[in-house]
């Protein structure tokens, strides 16, 4: 254990001291970066939680042992309260979500397979033209009307 720390705090140095060594790019690279990455995708849930889990480890060392079997003294109610759920109610909701996920799973399926698939395309008839007679705006008994 002495030796990985040794080794880490040798790094420490080498990226401290001579930031503009290759060496010192790998390291960063390989020890800095992915740390970085991985703070900056924590959420201030993230830290809500910490703090929560921070405050029962405290608590659980502040009362020393005692906190363990206060813990066991309430595990029968914990355990009345869980089985106060109804599961059967989750089951039910769960498979309704599988339902509904199935039947809009079957909808888009059903048109990826029409857009992937070419469509038989029938013969394209097209209908002969008729010759259509000129409108006929003369009307014989027109000049009767007339006189």
């Amino acid at each position: 254990m002495l030796i990985v720390a040794a080794f880490f705090v040798g790094c420490i140095v080498v990226l401290r001291l001579w930031p503009e060594v290759p060496v010192a790019r790998v390291l960063a690279g390989l020890l800095v970066v992915p740390v970085a990455r991985r703070f900056a995708a924590l959420t201030p849930g993230h830290w809500a939680l910490f703090a929560i889990l921070s405050a029962a480890a405290g608590a659980v060392v502040w009362m020393g042992g005692d906190m363990i079997i206060v813990s066991a003294m309430g595990s029968p109610e914990l355990a009345g309260v869980l089985m106060a759920v109804d599961v059967a109610a989750y089951l039910d909701a769960m498979l309704a979500a599988l339902a509904v996920a199935g039947a809009v799973r079957g909808t888009s399926l059903k048109l990826w397979v029409a857009r992937v698939l070419p469509r038989s395309r029938g013969r394209r008839t097209r209908a002969a033209r008729v010759a259509r007679k000129a409108a006929n705006d003369d009307d014989p008994a027109g000049w009767l009307a007339v006189a």
